[in-house]
């Protein structure tokens, strides 16, 4: 099995089992957050759009009512049955589910108008093919969207933060830099029209052991999570607004950094 295949089938095994999480994920269905989403996306009655990586459904839930058809896909299918359901729920006629891997998108050059994908993109095995591929099925002057969490532009901060996330949940690859994703977007022609930096929340910080437990962090590696961030250097909890407000797991807080970014398809003369 190649390792790409491996990757796959590591997210298929860890998401599988808690996607009806992801649907009540507060952080996920931030109403702000979505709304902000579909605001750069631009949206337009007649367009066609594709939500990349779509989890529970979240941005394709919040793209469904102001475009024409939007195709929700994702590796995992029963975060396609979790879209499928909460669709239904809302009435959404011009949502469809498609299954896959980031890295092979099943359609056309220059299908869509808007493409997204939001907080997913560090579990892709292939970056730079996934990249590839949105500007591929992105018509000319189309949008893509992309939201994730990152890391600073510091080379220590960077590693500390991936191995907290990987420690977490084994099926991370990376988050990157934003001059990572801005260099992705050029080479491929998505001229970047909008990049800004915030911290991933939920109500304004995210609790420890709702983080672990949604993915169903192993207890062994829940202990180690919680001794790295109680012994965090001081610009590591800078970088993740770490705070305690007592002694134990459930009383540590922080934030992630977030990376929003833009591209639009340029076409090459």
């Amino acid at each position: 099995m190649s390792n790409e295949s491996e990757t796959h089938k590591l997210v298929q095994e860890q998401f599988g089992p808690v996607a009806a999480a992801y649907t009540l994920s507060i952080g996920h269905a931030n109403p702000e957050a979505l709304q902000q989403v579909v605001v750069l996306a631009q949206p337009q009655p007649t367009d066609h759009a594709l939500d990349i990586a779509t989890g529970a459904g979240h941005t394709a839930l919040a793209l469904a009512p102001h475009v024409a058809q939007v195709i929700a896909y994702d590796l995992t299918p029963q975060m396609l049955e979790e879209t499928n359901r909460n669709a239904t729920e809302r009435g959404l006629a011009n949502l469809q589910t498609q299954q896959g891997p980031a890295e092979a998108l099943p359609f056309a050059k220059n299908s869509f108008e808007i493409v997204t994908c939001r907080t997913a993109a560090h579990h892709f095995a292939d970056i730079k093919q996934a990249v590839a591929e949105m500007a591929r099925v992105i018509t000319s002057g189309g949008r893509v969207v992309v939201v994730d969490t990152t890391v600073p532009e510091d080379d220590r901060l960077d590693q500390e933060i991936n191995y907290l996330e990987k420690l977490r949940d084994p099926s991370h690859i990376r988050n990157y830099r934003p001059s990572e994703w801005s260099t992705m977007f050029e080479e491929v022609g998505l001229k970047v029209t909008y990049l800004a930096q915030d911290h991933y929340t939920e109500q304004g910080h995210m609790n420890f052991i709702n983080w672990t437990s949604r993915i169903r962090t192993s207890g062994e590696a829940v202990t180690e999570l919680a001794q790295l961030f109680r012994q965090a250097s001081p610009a590591l909890q800078v970088a993740l607004e770490i705070t305690f407000r007592g002694d134990k797991d459930e009383d540590i807080f922080f934030t992630l950094p977030k990376v929003t970014i833009v591209g639009q398809k340029v076409t090459r003369i």
